[in-house]
């Protein structure tokens, strides 16, 4: 879109749509996101809707001017993907000001506005004595999750947090406000649950809700040499024909700006208990007594400390999805260590990779929610995503890490190839531009993702004025 005019446009509707560089709201908006990658792209103005009105009117304000790549939808703006929530010089919607929290206790929903954050909707349902699947950060919002896919601590019995939005409100391309469910406008409610920003801007999310009270959990740190009896323990948990699904696990191993290598167990129960499965992880030894978090607290508690402490400077991630395979997950150990020694000398580097299972239990809990477009089977699973996650102070040291991260991941998927453990998924939220979630989920899938972007949105404009890197390739 030719972009003065454009702002011309949306002014023309209300000059408080518009922020403006140089005003304090702009400057504001500028900073609140979670990687400077996201934060350098200076847009030419945010615009700021507080209702979904304001997002229709906005649209059709803007529409006659369309070029390619010169819009971006910012949620809470903490996913770490450059370019997926901001743009240089462009528009950015920022949908901050969408708020609203509902619970209907009748239909068993809570309704969230596109501009809220998750701890504050988990406050709210937990007063009401219940949980909601939701991400694993307070100071997170919905959108990157409902639309992408999503992990959650109720991941394993309940799907991914797209699997659990029952409805969007969703403005399409020509301005219209409709609902995306079950029963209505199925095609798109399918399409949405991972299919991203491809189709409209989704202003808000309708969530099952459930019986929940407190939880166990919380961070074991240990010794390196102690992680490979930890994938170990990880693999038999993914293998076991009944595991207890009310739980959650994450592994991680990771370098300090010093140098140092500690190892880390993120752990949960959805149950106020310590159970059989997680005793393995709580359990490693010799652990850091002194820093280990392991009660009984609440969902939005847990969260909180999730983030704490989080560095967000120049912040990287990328991923791939391997088969849970003991020997492929200890050589993406080895490689990523080979690949610390070639970046130690960063300034400030923070280095970890993190292991995030995907296990079959969840797969058949996205099947049985309607399904949904990531394309995974049942038979696919167990998986484990990997997660590369680096930070790092200086522009000059970018490419550097860019490229080393992306020879490890090439070598841990050659190596579970050639080992029979190999999954072409990759999990969007922890994608990095240069990857391609949208053609991992298979040829069928991105076919009907094609379609529905065709029928909702005809001539493309989220296609071609949409920033973002996923697009449909149509």
């Amino acid at each position: 879109m030719t972009v003065s005019d454009a702002i011309k446009a949306i002014e023309g509707i209300s000059n408080s749509l518009v922020a403006l560089p140089g005003s304090e709201e702009y400057d504001r908006l500028a900073k609140s996101y979670f990687t400077e990658l996201e934060r350098e792209l200076k847009p030419a103005c945010f615009v700021t809707p507080s209702s979904t009105a304001q997002v229709a009117d906005i649209l059709k304000a803007i529409k006659p001017f369309a070029e390619p790549s010169m819009l971006a939808i910012c949620g809470a703006g903490q996913q770490a993907t450059p370019g997926v929530a901001n743009v240089r010089d462009g528009l950015t919607i920022d949908l901050r000001r969408l708020r609203g929290i509902q619970i209907d206790t009748d239909k068993g929903i809570v309704s969230v506005g596109a501009g809220e954050l998750m701890g504050t909707v988990y406050d709210e349902v937990l007063a009401a004595g219940l949980g909601v699947v939701g991400n694993r950060h307070s100071s997170g919002g919905i959108g990157g999750d409902a639309i992408q896919g999503g992990l959650s601590y109720f991941s394993y019995a309940r799907g991914f947090v797209c699997d659990n939005v029952t409805n969007y409100e969703i403005v399409l391309a020509d301005g219209r406000a409709v609902n995306a469910n079950a029963d209505t406008n199925r095609d798109l409610w399918v399409a949405l649950k991972g299919g991203a920003n491809n189709f409209g801007i989704v202003t808000r999310f309708d969530l099952q809700v459930f019986p929940q009270g407190q939880l166990w959990g919380g961070k074991v740190f240990y010794f390196q040499d102690s992680f490979s009896g930890q994938i170990q323990s990880l693999v038999k948990y993914l293998n076991d024909p009944s595991p207890d699904v009310d739980v959650h696990i994450c592994l991680s191993l990771g370098y300090t700006p010093t140098g140092d290598m500690l190892a880390m167990n993120d752990i949960f129960c959805t149950r106020p208990e310590k159970p059989k499965a997680l005793e393995p992880f709580a359990d490693v030894q010799p652990q850091i007594e002194q820093m280990k978090s392991l009660r009984v607290t609440s969902l939005k508690a847990l969260t909180d400390e999730a983030f704490t402490g989080a560095v967000a400077n120049r912040v990287v991630k990328m991923t791939t999805t391997v088969k849970a395979d003991v020997e492929v997950l200890n050589y993406a150990v080895e490689t990523f260590r080979a690949t610390y020694s070639k970046l130690k000398e960063v300034a400030n580097f923070l280095y970890s990779i993190t292991f995030e299972p995907i296990p079959v239990s969840l797969i058949k809990q996205s099947i049985a929610r309607g399904g949904n477009s990531l394309g995974l089977k049942a038979s696919d699973g167990p998986l484990v995503v990997v997660l590369l996650y680096s930070s790092w102070d200086k522009t000059g040291d970018d490419e550097s890490i860019y490229e080393a991260n992306k020879e490890a991941l090439r070598a841990i998927e050659a190596k579970a190839l050639n080992s029979n453990a190999s999954s072409p998924y990759l999990y969007m939220n922890y994608a990095f531009p240069h990857q391609d979630p949208i053609n991992s989920y298979g040829s069928e899938c991105r076919t009907q993702l094609q379609a529905v972007s065709k029928e909702y949105d005809p001539e493309g404009f989220f296609q071609k004025a949409g920033v973002g890197p996923w697009k449909l390739g149509m």
